[in-house]
């Protein structure tokens, strides 16, 4: 079956897997030069790469075994939900929203960090992925049922932290795949947040050249053809199961210490290694970044969008038509780091300090009451 479908498919489809370039912005953005030569503007004391070694660093890792509180949740929608409370004390809050094939573990530095930036933060692995239950008819297959899924474990989560009880401000900060499911959650649900802040947004995969209707239709029927012939959800051809992949070439970060520390952590717990998504999983995601980007002006809090312009996963066409639909909130900014690759949170300092700097500016300028969204 899956040969059938890989014959039936790979010409079209994967493109899926191929390199697109990025279409030059038509709006106003800020873009952050970073030069190595240059001293970097370190200001809120971010952990850097000479602190660190392949396993994070005993500091952050000492940090994360104190205080990273494990606690679960039965979804309404089926399966365990893993999630992660960092509580110190702090009068502000975070919670994060991962990206695709990601585990809270993966976060251990960003939590060091935003810690000594005065918040407690709360971390979700979303269903599939991470610790929580696993999907598709086996633990490696990258599978969601419905986009909307994570919606509402998200914010079942977030319900339950009660934060306008307990912290002056409140924000959310997501990745890639995670702030697509934070904007459907900020366009549909009532939240506690402030302000959100959206790392390397999924709003448009990287199909290369193939048009994103002709990535649906494709999708849409191969799983249809699928669930004929198996229970077992089918991978989209040319990925499988989890396989160790090697820094070189790598099209996610110029980070070989926060690379390695990241494909660590899965050698470290198994049962968080994932593999490639299914057709389903790329079916839904099409549909529901387009549905993030139509229902954009319905959010209702200050947003920054910030990318690389060297990121080949995702593309800046639904960013920019993301952002084009909340221009009325005056106060959102549009933030290009120049140089970086798609994983931001893990890059090299020279991208990542100034990428971390941007997102605790916005936050402070929040609770200094300086941000506004007028509709």
């Amino acid at each position: 079956m899956t040969y059938f479908l890989r014959v039936l498919f790979l010409p079209f489809l994967f493109t899926l897997l191929p390199i697109a370039g990025q279409a030059d912005t038509p709006m106003l953005e800020s873009k952050l030069n970073s030069n190595l030569n240059s001293s970097l503007d370190n200001k809120y004391q971010l952990n850097t790469e000479a602190n660190l070694d392949n396993h994070f660093s005993p500091a952050i890792n000492a940090f994360w075994d104190k205080h990273a509180q494990i606690k679960t949740f039965d979804s309404e929608v089926g399966g365990t939900i893993n999630t992660v409370h960092i509580k110190t004390g702090q009068p502000n809050a975070v919670v994060i929203s991962q990206g695709r094939n990601e585990s809270v573990l993966k976060y251990k530095e960003l939590a060091f960090d935003l810690s000594h930036q005065g918040y407690d933060v709360f971390l979700i692995d979303h269903r599939g992925q991470g610790f929580s239950s696993r999907l598709g008819g086996d633990p490696h297959r990258g599978h969601v049922q419905e986009f909307d899924d994570y919606v509402t474990d998200l914010t079942t989560f977030v319900d339950s932290l009660q934060l306008e009880q307990h912290y002056q401000s409140r924000f959310i900060l997501a990745h890639s795949m995670g702030s697509a499911i934070s904007a459907l959650y900020l366009e549909e649900q009532p939240h506690p947040f402030s302000a959100a802040v959206l790392f390397s947004p999924m709003f448009s995969i990287n199909l290369g050249a193939l048009p994103v209707f002709v990535a649906k239709i494709i999708t849409y029927i191969s799983n249809l053809i699928c669930n004929w012939f198996s229970d077992i959800a089918c991978y989209a051809p040319g990925v499988g199961a989890y396989k160790q992949s090697p820094f070189e070439h790598n099209a996610l970060t110029s980070s070989s210490k926060r690379f390695q520390s990241s494909s660590n952590t899965f050698n470290d717990a198994p049962e968080t290694q994932l593999g490639g998504p299914t057709m389903r999983w790329i079916n839904e995601s099409l549909f529901a970044t387009e549905k993030a980007i139509n229902n954009a002006s319905k959010i209702n809090i200050p947003m920054m969008v910030i990318r690389g312009s060297a990121d080949t996963v995702v593309t800046e066409q639904g960013q920019d038509a993301f952002f084009a639909n909340t221009k009325h909130c005056k106060s959102n900014k549009l933030i290009r780091i120049e140089g970086a690759q798609h994983e931001l949170l893990l890059e090299q300092d020279q991208y990542r300090i100034p990428a971390i700097n941007e997102a605790l500016d916005f936050f402070q300028q929040s609770q200094q009451g300086k941000l506004s969204c007028i509709k």
